[in-house]
């Protein structure tokens, strides 16, 4: 029914999915603070409080309103039409009955927040799940094709319609709360509508359990994994607030989102795009083993230095940006420096798992996941919140050797070569954290304001980092690297010799991936150089 991009075409187009997804991102968030900072002249707290109550509620169907579908969609070899039409009846069946199922329940939720305000917006949001469910397909298949820049399109488009139209013109005709609402469903909608114009997929209803098997039996995998990273995601928030209560809590929360935050919008849209792009290529391993290995030692090779970065200047970076109270921040932002890092790297892992359909041993890696995390806290919680991070790390650290096991009996890497991928980042990070040590050892000492003591501690980093990445630059970077500096050298502002510089450097850049085929270290083996590079 639907095409995949030719192999040869596979890397560029992931490259211009990261950028569309990317530059979506920054705009939504750029709009997002606007629309904030308007909307907090026009409501008061309170109804920002109500909505993220309610949404705590929600958050829990969504784990199961689509019951995965649109990933197995995705990652379905061959699509047919009979799986359109599935997936559009199976998603909007569940998403109407996960609908119903909150608005009869939604009197309960006055059980657990205690406000009983909520229940009304808990019913109207969750016609959420069935405006979603309309979209669902065609926005699956437009990931599913890897047509980003559509998708990007669609998001920007419908959030300032959404937010800017409909939010802010109910909240200006003095509706309250409701704007936010309207705001949310409108995004939906609009976007759901919006996909279904690009696509235009089967949307007469298919029953019959022979067409829903593979789909659902794939998808309800997905849906377990998903509640069940939500767990991991969020049990350090749970047993903190439980054992050590909120002023510690709220220590460990900062520091987490001064670090998590930044380094997953990094990430992101890398991931957002690995997925389809994995999953075109499943069955061909040995392409798919070397893309595996590419993308997580990129992602490495730039992560592990802005951690090992951040570890050091900790101190001047918690004093800046959150103030002198949070001083008890740093220690845990340190410790979080080991487990991020590692978190946001074996995501390729768990993507390769996703797009093999090897999901069994992801749902028994999470569960044993779960039980380490509690056995750690349990062991750790005399240490105060540090001892938490702590168990996060080293937690992390488990995650990550499961997760090589996991990938090596799938792609047949070996062992050795799933280590060595860290090894650039870990060069990187030991340059540059020992460049801002070296920095602050001198400027701590000298009683100069922090925020200027951290701006030369960021600018050390930048330079010691920006000089690794163009004298051993990653193969993924090198043609990004090379357009570039072709682009300098026609600038009007370049000189005879800057342009004879540049190209001398352009020239050194260029042959590594022209010249012949990148090598698949793990099995010495060629590996097409197309994919994310």
């Amino acid at each position: 029914m639907t095409t995949s991009p030719h192999s040869s075409a596979l890397g560029a187009t992931a490259l211009r999915g990261i950028k569309w997804t990317t530059a979506a991102a920054v705009v939504t968030a750029v709009l997002q603070v606007g629309y904030t900072a308007v909307m907090a002249r026009l409501l008061d707290p309170a109804a920002f409080g109500l909505v993220a109550l309610a949404g705590v509620v929600l958050r829990f169907g969504g784990y199961f309103a689509e019951m995965g579908l649109g990933h197995a969609l995705v990652q379905r070899p061959q699509l047919s039409t009979n799986d359109l039409r599935a997936t559009f009846t199976g998603s909007l069946l569940l998403g109407g009955a996960v609908a119903g199922l909150f608005w009869g329940l939604a009197p309960l939720s006055r059980l657990v927040l205690d406000n009983p305000a909520v229940v009304p917006l808990v019913r109207v949001l969750a016609l959420g799940f069935v405006v979603a469910s309309l979209g669902l397909t065609a926005t699956s298949v437009l990931r599913r094709d890897m047509r980003f820049e559509v998708l990007a399109k669609l998001d920007v488009t419908a959030y300032v319609l959404a937010y800017g139209g409909v939010g802010l013109g109910c909240a200006a005709a003095g509706l309250g709360v409701w704007s936010l609402v309207a705001a949310s469903l409108a995004q939906q909608l609009l976007t759901s509508v919006g996909a279904y114009v690009v696509v235009r997929h089967p949307v007469r209803l298919l029953f019959g359990w022979r067409h829903y098997a593979a789909l659902v039996g794939y998808g309800s995998r997905v849906s377990l994994i998903s509640f069940l990273e939500f767990l991991n995601g969020n049990l350090d928030t749970l047993l903190i607030g439980r054992l050590l209560g909120p002023v510690a809590l709220g220590l460990y929360n900062r520091a987490f989102m001064l670090l998590y935050l930044p380094m997953y919008f990094l990430t992101n849209s890398v991931a957002k795009v690995a997925f389809p792009a994995f999953s075109q290529v499943q069955q061909d391993v040995p392409r798919l083993r070397g893309l595996y290995l590419r993308s997580s030692t990129l992602v490495a090779t730039l992560v592990l230095p802005l951690c090992a970065g951040v570890a050091v200047a900790a101190p001047e970076m918690v004093r800046v940006l959150l103030g002198p109270k949070w001083d008890a921040s740093a220690p845990v932002l340190q410790m979080l420096c080991v487990a991020i890092p590692l978190s946001l790297t074996t995501m390729f892992a768990g993507i390769v798992a996703d797009a093999r359909a090897n999901l069994r041993r992801k749902v028994v890696l999470n569960v044993q996941f779960i039980g380490l995390l509690v056995g750690l806290f349990w062991l750790l919680r005399g240490y105060g919140v540090v001892g938490v991070a702590g168990a996060i790390g080293i937690g992390e650290v488990v995650r990550t050797l499961l997760y090589m096991r996991i990938t090596h009996q799938d792609l047949a890497v070996r062992y050795s070569a799933l280590f060595a991928l860290y090894l650039p980042g870990l060069r990187n990070a030991l340059v540059v954290g020992a460049g801002i040590l070296l920095a602050s050892a001198g400027l701590r000492g000298l009683g100069w304001p922090v925020l200027l003591v951290f701006g030369l501690q960021m600018l050390t980093g930048a330079l010691a980092l920006g000089a690794l990445l163009l004298r051993w630059p990653p193969p993924e970077l090198r043609p990004v690297l090379h357009r570039a500096l072709l682009r300098l050298e026609n600038t009007p502002l370049s000189t005879p010799w800057s342009r004879s510089g540049l190209r001398r450097y352009a020239d050194w850049l260029s042959p590594a991936p022209a010249a012949r085929p990148e090598t698949d270290f793990a099995t010495s083996a060629p590996v097409p150089a197309t994919a994310l590079s």
